[in-house]
C-alpha cells in the first residue's frame, strides 16, 4: 500500500508538470518541453533507481512522439502555419528525446534477467535504450522528408553515417545496423531516381558501371576483411 502511494504520488508530480508545459508554453514548443520532462524523469530514474521514474520516461516518450506527429509535423508541412521557430524547436525536442539513450543505458536489466521476460511491454523496461533510440531516430526521418522533399535521400544518408559512427562508440548492434540499413535506403533510391528518372542514356550507363565497380569493390573487401567487419555488425 504505501509503495502504491508513493508511486501515484509520483505521477501526480510528474502529470502536474506536463500539465504546466501545455498551458505556459506555446504550441509548437510543448513537444520540447515534454522531452526535456522526460529527460528529467530518467535522470531521476538513474539517480534513485526507482523504477517508476523509469515507467514515466517510457510513457513521456510515446506522450512526446505523439505531440511531435499530430502537430509540429503537420504544422511543418502547411505552409501558412510552417514558422522556422518551429522548425527548430521540433529538432530540438527529437534530440532531447535522442539524449535519453544515454541515460538509458545504465537502466537495462541485466543480461541475466531479461530471458525470463517476452511480453513486449517488459521489453522495453529491460531495454530502454532502444525505443529511446528507435522513436527519435523515425521522427527525424520524417522531419527531413518534410522538411527537404526533393533531397531526403541526401539527409537521410547524413543522419545514417551519424548513427553509425555514434553507434560505434555504443557497441550497440541494433544501432549500428540501423544506420547501415539507412545508407542503403538511400543508395538504392539514389540509384533508381538516377537510372529510372533520368532522360540521358548516358547518365544512365555511367550510373550502371560505377554501381558495377562499387559491389566488386564490396564483395572484395569483404572477402578481405570478413572477420574484422563481421565484429563490427
Amino acid at each position: 500500500m504505501k509503495r502504491l502511494v508513493e508511486y501515484l504520488l509520483a505521477c501526480m508530480g510528474t502529470a502536474t508538470v506536463a500539465t504546466l508545459a501545455v498551458f505556459y508554453l506555446k504550441r509548437g514548443n510543448v513537444a520540447a518541453g515534454y522531452a526535456a520532462i522526460m529527460v528529467l524523469v530518467l535522470a531521476v530514474a538513474w539517480r534513485a533507481r526507482l523504477p517508476i521514474f523509469l515507467y514515466q520516461a517510457l510513457v513521456l516518450l510515446g506522450v512526446a512522439a505523439f505531440r511531435i506527429s499530430m502537430t509540429n509535423l503537420p504544422d511543418l508541412r502547411n505552409a501558412v502555419t510552417s514558422d522556422p521557430r518551429l522548425m527548430w524547436s521540433t529538432v530540438a525536442a527529437i534530440l532531447l528525446l535522442l539524449a535519453g539513450v544515454v541515460l538509458a543505458f545504465p537502466l537495462r536489466a541485466p543480461k541475466g534477467e531479461t530471458g525470463t521476460r517476452q511480453k513486449w511491454i517488459t521489453f522495453l523496461i529491460d531495454h530502454p535504450e532502444q525505443p529511446m533510440f528507435f522513436v527519435p531516430v523515425i521522427l527525424m526521418g520524417v522531419f527531413l522528408f518534410i522538411k527537404m522533399p526533393e533531397r531526403f535521400t541526401v539527409g537521410w544518408a547524413i543522419e545514417g553515417v551519424t548513427i553509425f559512427i555514434l553507434a560505434l562508440l555504443a557497441k550497440e548492434r541494433s544501432f549500428r545496423l540501423t544506420g547501415l540499413a539507412l545508407l542503403m535506403i538511400c543508395f538504392v533510391m539514389t540509384i533508381w531516381n538516377l537510372v529510372f528518372r533520368t532522360t540521358s542514356a548516358q547518365t544512365r550507363y555511367l550510373t550502371l558501371i560505377v554501381l558495377g565497380v562499387i559491389f566488386l569493390a564490396v564483395s572484395f573487401l569483404y572477402g578481405r576483411f570478413r572477420e574484422t567487419l563481421r565484429e563490427y555488425l
